[in-house]
């Protein structure tokens, strides 16, 4: 995949929440025998990726939910057709680096609250910092009240979490060359702005289709100041995708929309000065790296509910 950096594109900077379990196939044993961990790719991941997460039950119980908790938020899992305990792990871009601890909980069959700790390793992202100047007309969207305003918006419907899974794996909605890298600090005229960028930028020109990541339902379609025409797609189990900057939405909210299906058409409206796709995923109302997280291996024993 061929990565160019480029400031004559920009997008929107908004600060992201936190997330993640994870264990090493190699090293995934739990300190108690009860419980199985195991976390792809790797336990030690950096801030801004994902991870998918497994959870076996060893002591025989059949709990009708299992969940996790990573500082301070509540990670759904759901029950796999091979009785696995399956859920999708963000990192916050700002997650507080170093060894961090995971629990694991559920009710076994007597009644009794069972609870695991696992410790896990957050990396260092290593994004750029990036100094953007902006033209005089788009000034008016470096207010940060502006800024808050549609942060708050996009946060309000990211975290949901539907326990109905559509997909079975995901896809990039336009060609595959990045012009702009998730998580970058971006310092917007010297001062008067600063925010991170929650996606990935995609080379692509002005009525270009926009590809549906995967199946999915269509939450929310809405012209706003920084992201401009905005697509939200929720496919379930606590993902969803976003697709900013477009020139036209082809969807509704509600509609159900297949892996490839044409959703919109590449634009340059928001707060950019040139056509590209912003493209975002977030995992149980986390930003994390779109391109990292479509190379995670989703078990083909996984089918849409």
């Amino acid at each position: 995949m061929r990565r160019f950096q480029a400031v004559f594109v920009f997008l929107t900077g908004l600060a992201g929440l936190t997330v993640v379990l994870f264990a090493h196939p190699a090293n995934a044993q739990d300190a108690s025998s009860n419980v199985f961990v195991l976390v792809e790719p790797s336990e030690q991941i950096q801030e801004g990726r994902s991870a998918l997460l497994r959870v076996q039950i060893l002591d025989g119980s059949h709990p009708n939910e299992v969940q996790a908790t990573f500082l301070g938020r509540v990670i759904s899992l759901y029950p796999s057709v091979d009785g696995d305990w399956i859920g999708f792990l963000g990192i916050d871009m700002d997650a507080p680096t170093g060894t961090q601890s995971i629990e694991i909980f559920y009710t076994a069959d007597d009644g009794s609250q069972q609870t695991f700790r696992k410790d896990i390793e957050i990396m260092w992202g290593a994004f750029l910092y990036q100094d953007i100047p902006l033209p005089y007309n788009l000034e008016p969207l470096l207010d940060p009240d502006i800024n808050r305003q549609e942060e708050e918006t996009l946060v309000r419907v990211m975290n949901r979490t539907t326990p109905e899974k559509f997909f079975t794996n995901f896809i990039n909605p336009v060609r595959d060359i990045e012009i702009s890298e998730f998580g970058g600090i971006r310092n917007y005229n010297n001062g008067v702005y600063e925010g991170r960028h929650t996606g990935t930028d995609y080379l692509a020109t002005t009525g270009d289709p926009v590809a549906a990541s995967a199946d999915g339902r269509v939450i929310f379609t809405e012209r706003l100041p920084i992201h401009g025409n905005h697509i939200m797609i929720d496919h379930g189990w606590g993902i969803l995708t976003a697709y900013s900057h477009l020139s036209e939405i082809q969807v509704v909210p509600g509609q159900l929309v297949r892996q490839g299906q044409i959703i919109g058409l590449v634009g340059a409206t928001g707060r950019v000065q040139g056509s590209h796709l912003h493209f975002e995923v977030m995992v149980n109302g986390v930003w994390v790296d779109p391109p990292q997280f479509l190379t995670l291996n989703i078990p083909a024993s996984l089918p849409p509910q």
